[in-house]
């Protein structure tokens, strides 16, 4: 896993730190002007919490139409070409965008309220960002929004394909199994949505990529011996 990578997935990790999260930022003046202004003004930096805010819309009502455009925005910089290239700028703004999206649509306790239009356009990242790495974190960030069956459901369907992010999809779900870590917790009802994902997986015998398949059956394994 590249550290680009490594570093988006502990964005996710942190997404349950609510301490870390509930900080909010100063909404500035810009936030009332049009999307190619505020989108000027985020510049090659979009990591900016003031933007995850007004997507959150945690100091004031927005229209709609202005939160869509400037997710689009973000989407259409997760998406660059460009980022193809390990340890590019580019990959490194594409990575940055999504962790936008992702804490924007997060039910964490964060200002504000979700951002709807999330889910639909973490699944726009996973199919046509150019990095994989970006599009391994956009099926993680799925796992954070309100639209949670859905997101368990794709990352199923991911886990079972012949895509290159089969083994995240996998990795994600037992990331969520345990409670946002590799330690176990007591059972939530989330925890157990995901394993029950997981045991579909395993006893379906469709997740065919080799590395996928070598991680379920460890999961499987240690499931098994914990709960004989």
């Amino acid at each position: 896993m590249s550290k680009l990578l490594l570093r988006g997935a502990l964005l996710l990790t942190i997404l349950c730190a609510p301490a870390a999260l509930a900080q909010g930022g100063t909404r500035p003046a810009i936030a009332d002007s049009s999307v190619p202004r505020i989108m000027a003004r985020v510049g090659s930096q979009p990591g900016a919490v003031w933007l995850r805010d007004i997507l959150r819309q945690a100091d004031a009502q927005y229209p709609t139409a202005k939160l869509d455009e400037i997710a689009d925005s973000l989407v259409l910089r997760a998406v660059d070409p460009a980022s193809a290239r390990r340890g590019s700028e580019a990959r490194r703004r594409a990575i940055d965008a999504l962790n936008v999206l992702v804490l924007a649509g997060s039910v964490a306790p964060l200002p504000g309220r979700p951002y709807a239009g999330t889910f639909d356009r973490m699944i726009t990242v996973h199919r046509l960002a150019a990095s994989r790495d970006v599009r391994a974190l956009a099926l993680g960030g799925m796992l954070g929004t309100p639209s949670r069956s859905r997101a368990l459901d794709y990352l199923r369907r991911a886990a079972e394909s012949s895509d290159s992010t089969a083994y995240y999809a996998v990795k994600f779900l037992i990331v969520d199994a345990n409670g946002g870590s590799w330690t176990g917790l007591p059972p939530t009802a989330e925890r157990l949505e995901s394993i029950a994902v997981l045991k579909a997986l395993s006893s379906g015998g469709h997740v065919t990529d080799p590395r996928a398949s070598r991680l379920l059956e460890g999961w499987a394994g240690h499931y098994r011996s914990q709960h004989p």
